[in-house]
């Protein structure tokens, strides 16, 4: 079996959700001047260690409910090694232990240096990641996969992050972590938006399906405008830089992916709307490490729409 294959099912294009969360707790950590290097390549390294590993899990979990099989929407966007039999079960299945190994072994070292509560994180995101797919509650077919992964990768992912980055349990990062979390779970959205006749024909139900067509396009176009009216507040409450509203560069791009939308639902809905995740995502934390510098040496941006 090639080692392309084995990274091709941990489906790595999705990683850049974790780096943009990472990144962005590792901007806000900079900004409060504490920053641990080391600390922030182990967590990076854990949570995408994590990411594949729930990837895996959800496959193998889809394809063991024959959700995902020969002809169902997910193998004809991507590989699926699972469903084409280029990787047989029991591998697969040791795969993922591992990755959780690695994840856990880093978590508990983690805590001796910043304390149990890196557990407590760790313990959140292992529930969501084992029971989006997994019995006895599938989060994912109760229309509970959007919610799953707004926290996870919102609250959690920046939260846990900026813990071990500073030793501290602040609202800041949960907060500011928001617009990321309704992005990535824009992502998700579009993905189910997409596949909603497939998933009824399953038995499964999504947040689409119960919403309807229209009403889900509506959700769709709020989730994304939702996402920059918190970044403006946020600035102009100063829990973020001025800077940081250099995510405006992307809304362009935001009102061709609704006007699409609109249109018909683009096969490549979901990887659409992680390109603007990460455009949004890299501008932010740019934009929270460009305020960082200026006001190290004193320099503050007004924001004009605050009176």
């Amino acid at each position: 079996m090639s080692l392309k294959m084995w990274f091709l099912a941990t489906r790595p294009w999705s990683f850049v959700m974790t780096i943009v969360s990472v990144g962005l707790a590792g901007s806000l950590a900079w900004r409060s001047g504490s920053f641990e290097p080391l600390h922030f390549l182990l967590t990076l390294f854990g949570l995408i260690a994590f990411h594949a590993a729930s990837n895996m899990l959800n496959d193998y979990y889809d394809v063991k409910h024959t959700v995902d099989r020969q002809g169902a929407p997910t193998t004809r966007y991507r590989p699926h090694p699972l469903v084409s039999g280029q990787i047989e079960i029991r591998s697969f299945q040791a795969v993922v232990v591992f990755l959780y190994a690695i994840v856990l072994s880093i978590a508990t070292y983690l805590s001796f240096v910043r304390g149990p509560i890196v557990l407590a994180f760790t313990v959140a995101g292992l529930f969501f990641s084992y029971f989006y797919t997994a019995d006895p509650v599938p989060l994912k077919h109760r229309a509970l996969g959007e919610i799953s992964v707004l926290l996870t990768w919102g609250p959690l992912m920046v939260g846990g992050t900026y813990f071990v980055l500073t030793g501290k349990v602040d609202v800041l990062p949960v907060i500011v972590s928001l617009p990321i979390g309704v992005l990535v779970m824009a992502v998700l959205f579009a993905n189910n938006l997409r596949d909603v006749d497939y998933d009824k024909a399953v038995n499964i139900t999504t947040l689409p399906i119960i919403l309807g067509k229209e009403r889900s396009l509506k959700f769709y176009q709020y989730s994304l405008l939702s996402a920059y009216l918190i970044v403006f507040v946020l600035v102009a409450i100063t829990m973020l830089p001025p800077t940081t509203l250099l995510v405006i560069l992307t809304i362009p791009n935001a009102i061709r992916l609704v006007r699409t939308f609109k249109h018909s639902i683009p096969d490549a809905a979901d990887p659409l709307t992680a390109q603007l995740t990460l455009r949004f995502g890299l501008l932010m934390i740019a934009g929270v490490l460009i305020g960082s510098f200026l006001e190290t040496f004193g320099i503050k941006i007004p924001v004009f729409f605050v009176s």
